[in-house]
């Protein structure tokens, strides 16, 4: 699966948590939320850069300003980062129970990465091949091609 076709199917099922997923989906649309929400922190944190420069000088804060917009970028969550997690929070979700319904798991196992070391459970089955039968949750989601 492709990176395009892993993230259009991901919105498209924006909720669905049954079914399974193959490992590129979920692979694929880990990478499209990491990028996604690097790039809306970023460009959130320019936004918020350029309105704490400028009510900074005009406040008299001093010259310790520009050293230190920086960091209060990074230590202020922006709107715009948070809007983005928001809203790829719940497909995320959808495509990491669908994982685990392809190796053969429930999705509430989804659950044990809130306890200590849990995910790397988790990591060791996102990473494991998808089951090559039929189980549970459906039929292989990517046949291979004959």
């Amino acid at each position: 699966m492709t990176f395009t076709a892993a993230v259009r199917s991901c919105l498209s099922k924006y909720a669905v948590f049954s079914g399974r997923a193959p490992r590129s989906e979920f692979w694929w649309f880990w990478v499209f939320t990491v990028l996604a929400e690097v790039a809306a922190l970023y460009i959130g944190g320019m936004l918020l850069t350029g309105a704490v420069v400028e009510q900074g000088m005009s406040s008299g804060m001093g010259p310790g300003m520009d050293s230190m917009h920086g960091w209060y970028v990074l230590a202020v969550p922006n709107w715009l980062s948070g809007l983005v997690h928001l809203a790829l929070v719940l497909p995320w979700l959808a495509v990491a129970v669908r994982r685990l319904h392809d190796v053969g798991h429930s999705g509430w196992w989804l659950l044990i990465a809130f306890i200590p070391f849990g995910i790397f459970v988790l990591l060791f089955w996102w990473v494991q091949p998808s089951a090559p039968q039929a189980n549970a949750h459906g039929a292989p989601p990517l046949l291979p091609a004959a």
